[in-house]
């Protein structure tokens, strides 16, 4: 064996004496004969060194004398024959390996195992960079002087290049072209499933085949790395064959009629999962980039979106997120719980795949968000059909309370359950997130206009209420229940009546739909107009509830929650209501002591519900001065009171400059009554106290006290009724059907019996009545109920005439959209007053951004509010240029 010499050590010249007598041995004598000399030289002692590389080659090295040999070949370069030995050098290793090639394919030609052609290619290959490594010790001195002064390869470089040409690449690539078609067709069994033994020789191929240099530059006597054999022969054909492999894998499933996404998605990351970690035993980092963006584009980004497309029956999207109208409905005992119905490993498979071909995963936010859309526009319709069905074949109103229940009931389930989903499965992602959010305020904001054909297909006039309304109802309904449950225990966590809702809890999902309606405008106005029914049409001024160690006001707490999330500046409307309650309750206890210090204590007690039209919705107060001794007649029982309380008004002169009416539309009245059976304490509405009333005995025995209203059993006609107290029609019979049809509340008995009031009809007091407790309430029956809806009406064209609570909300639109169009001019005079000069779309942009949490103005609605602003002089058109605003100081 040769000894090893490190590449770094120092080479040092032989002694100039051990060089002189070398060269003397040789026959060299006189000057003249240097040349004769230097010829004979060098055939002799290349002899020798051809003679010690062919051992090297074959292994033979056990008798060379590595320093015999390197002094020959330093004397031949010190003796200007570098290029001629570096030739000579070149031309042996050539032939060399043209012999082992030949033999290497002779031996292997009849072999069928691909790996032992690859041992053998590989063996030949470490066995030859052996041996150049041994040569190029031998041949240092050459290296450092010859090869670096012609700037020519290193000897071991040189022999990878001859490898290369004459083994690999000799023959129109034979070797080459052999082993890159192994290599694939190997790792094409491995993708395909089948196990191979191939692993570790691949690899090495890979190794050798990135060696083998295309081109090779020479600076300074090294040499600089090109394009290398691997890169350009066996990278493009394997690419190639992963192109058609990998649309053939997608076509063995997209072409399975019975496709389902569940299989296709869990085959396709296996699948990944693997070739990534085949990708890595076998190839170079710089390839595998190159085959991961081929996979990821051929497998995911080419057919996910068709796959997340899939119906239901073939397991899409859809399939993967559960059934959430039918699981909002599972447990109506837990209305807000989430339930994990989704399956979750094909959801994060879905979001790791995608994540594969969009950082971003835009893809899968707008159909994450077309799903959500889809899915909460069927709720309402799910909704409807379930409490149909629940009440007997009898439609409900889209406006009732139940409905409103369990639309936000529903809707708050169906967020927690995709916020289950956000977390659990992608990662919680901000982005899709957001996409969720907006998703859940679209449907939520348009379930109203969307639906229209969906609910009530039968009748072209049921819809379903805005948002807004909606959640005006869930509140409404919530609050009046703490209200009613304020008799029973409470504490910090007050529950409603009618569920085991706390009140921190009614506000915590109250403010979280709040957040998703876009119109908060209309919230306010929908909240405004229940706000002043539960005050006016309440028995008390107020009520409070314990929480901790004092009492805290209903509406005064929800107040205070909402300005909290919407400033209080947006209530300003209900904020100056409230002040007329608690002025109402002031003035009542004021009442009651003038009462008490006057004398004027009486039968009739006064609680006070005193409001200022300006404040008050309009819907509600449209029709106080009907309410005047020329269009009603309050009886004479209350007269007395109400005089008596209308001279108090005026005490001192402090309300001298408000004119006070009297509304009998809201409120009620607690009529004691001693019936034959007992005594009742019978709570009704004003309507129908009043008619009660005409019943009062209008005698007196002769002994000066009052007859029993029973002996004397007045009987009034309908007709009789009407002229007495000059209700509205419509109104009277309503509270007449209360209190004479209503199975459960008929304190008069009607004659002829039946469900309709009629012109002729006998009215007179059912002296049979009795009800379960002493304190009875009579609830007014609906609009609807009393048939009100029925006749045609010669006003709106002979269509249907509209109700009570259709109007209203007429009267409550109307007035949102008045009051945005205040909003707009304010907004547009704010813009131009600071801007002085500006652009139609810059202005139409700044409003929508200073409204947007109001609400969102359409464009014809600002183009309108900004002529009317020019016609009253707050604009002016640039005389110019027709799109530029001018402000008018």
């Amino acid at each position: 064996m040769l000894p090893t010499v490190r590449r770094s050590s120092r080479i040092r010249p032989p002694r100039r004496s051990l060089v002189s007598s070398f060269v003397g041995a040789s026959g060299t004598g006189a000057t003249g004969g240097a040349d004769n000399a230097n010829v004979v030289d060098y055939d002799k002692s290349w002899a020798i060194l051809s003679s010690a590389i062919k051992q090297i080659q074959n292994k033979n090295v056990s008798n060379l004398s590595y320093e015999q040999l390197y002094r020959k070949a330093y004397v031949l370069v010190l003796r200007k024959f570098g290029a001629k030995l570096y030739e000579n050098v070149s031309e042996l290793i050539k032939n060399h390996l043209l012999q082992r090639r030949e033999i290497l394919l002779k031996e292997n030609s009849g072999l069928e195992s691909p790996e032992d052609f690859l041992k053998a290619i590989l063996l030949e290959w470490t066995e030859h960079l052996q041996s150049m490594k041994f040569i190029s010790d031998v041949l240092m001195y050459l290296n450092r002087v010859y090869v670096k002064e012609h700037k020519r390869l290193l000897i071991y470089d040189l022999g990878i290049q001859l490898f290369k040409e004459n083994v690999v690449k000799y023959n129109d690539d034979e070797v080459g072209k052999k082993l890159i078609d192994i290599s694939i067709s190997e790792i094409t069994k491995s993708r395909s499933g089948q196990v191979i033994t191939t692993k570790m020789y691949i690899s090495k191929v890979v190794n050798m085949l990135e060696l083998l240099e295309e081109s090779v530059h020479i600076n300074d006597g090294h040499s600089s790395s090109g394009e290398n054999f691997y890169l350009k022969h066996f990278e493009p054909q394997f690419i190639a064959y992963s192109v058609n492999f990998f649309r053939q894998l997608c076509h063995k499933y997209i072409a399975d009629a019975s496709l389902l996404g569940t299989t296709y998605l869990h085959e396709i990351n296996d699948f990944i999962k693997e070739e990534e970690t085949r990708l890595s035993t076998f190839l170079p980092m710089s390839t595998f980039p190159k085959i991961i963006d081929l996979m990821n584009n051929i497998l995911i980004k080419d057919k996910i979106d068709d796959i997340m497309c899939l119906p239901e029956e073939q397991q899409g999207l859809s399939f993967w997120m559960g059934q959430p109208c039918e699981d909002l409905f599972q447990d109506e005992n837990i209305a807000t719980t989430a339930t994990k119905s989704y399956h979750s490993e094909e959801l994060v498979i879905l979001y790791e795949l995608v994540g594969r071909i969009d950082p971003e995963r835009d893809l899968l936010k707008k159909r994450l968000k077309e799903l959500v859309v889809k899915e909460g526009l069927a709720i309402p319709v799910a909704i409807k059909e379930q409490l149909d069905s629940s009440s007997s074949g009898k439609k409900t109103s889209t406006s009732s309370a139940p409905f409103a229940l369990s639309m936000i009931s529903k809707i708050l389930k169906y967020q927690q359950n995709l916020s289950l989903v956000l977390k659990e499965c992608f990662a919680n992602d901000f982005g899709l997130e957001q996409g969720v959010t907006i998703a859940m305020r679209d449907f939520i904001n348009n379930a109203s206009n969307k639906n229209k054909k969906q609910i009530g297909q039968d009748k072209a006039n049921v819809t379903i209420p805005s948002s807004a309304e909606l959640l005006s109802i869930y509140m409404d309904h919530y609050i009046k229940s703490f209200t009613k449950s304020n008799s029973s225990k409470v504490g910090a966590t007050t529950t409603s009546k009618d569920s085991d809702l706390s009140v921190d809890e009614f506000m915590e999902r109250s403010i979280s739909f709040l957040r998703y309606i876009k119109d908060k405008d209309a919230f306010e106005a929908h909240y405004a107009a229940h706000f002043a029914k539960r005050f006016l049409n309440a028995k008390a001024n107020g009520a409070s509830i314990e929480i901790g160690s004092g009492k805290v006001d209903v509406e005064e707490l929800i107040l205070s929650k909402l300005g909290e999330e919407m400033g209080s500046s947006s209530l300003e409307k209900v904020l100056k209501m409230n002040r007329d309650i608690k002025s109402s309750r002031d003035m009542t206890v004021d009442w009651k002591k003038h009462n008490n210090t006057n004398g004027l204590q009486g039968n009739i007690e006064l609680e006070l519900k005193i409001c200022n039209v300006a404040d008050w919705p309009k819907s509600l107060s449209k029709d106080y001065t009907k309410f005047s001794s020329e269009n009603f007649t309050w009886p004479s029982q209350l007269r007395s009171t109400l005089n008596d309380f209308e001279e108090y008004w005026l005490t001192g002169k402090k309300n001298d400059n408000k004119s006070l009416y009297w509304s009998p539309r809201f409120g009620s009245i607690d009529l004691r009554i001693t019936y034959p059976s007992k005594l009742y304490e019978i709570n009704l509405s004003p309507y129908a106290g009043i008619i009660m009333l005409l019943f009062a005995p209008q005698s007196s025995n002769d002994d000066g006290s009052p007859v029993s209203a029973f002996e004397e059993m007045r009987e009034l006609k309908y007709e009789e009724i009407r002229e007495l107290t000059k209700i509205p029609e419509a109104d009277l019979k309503r509270q007449l059907q209360s209190i004479a049809v209503a199975p459960r509340s008929r304190l008069l008995i009607k004659t002829p019996m039946g469900k309709e009031v009629n012109e002729g009809d006998v009215f007179k007091l059912n002296s049979n009545f009795k009800a379960p407790s002493m304190k009875v309430k009579i609830l007014t029956v609906s609009a609807t109920s009393s048939g009100s809806t029925g006749p045609l009406s010669s006003k709106n064209g002979g269509g249907r005439k509209k109700t009570a609570q259709e109007e209203e909300l007429e009267e409550v639109n109307a007035n949102i959209s008045e009051s945005r169009n205040f909003e707009i001019n304010a907004a547009i005079v704010r813009i131009m007053k600071s801007r002085q000069t500006l652009d139609h779309n810059e202005l139409i942009s700044e409003l929508i951004r200073q409204l947007t949490n109001r609400f969102l103005p359409s464009t014809i609605q600002i183009k309108r509010q900004i002529e009317d602003l020019i016609q009253k002089e707050y604009l002016k058109r640039d005389d110019e240029n027709r799109s530029l605003y001018h402000y008018v100081a």
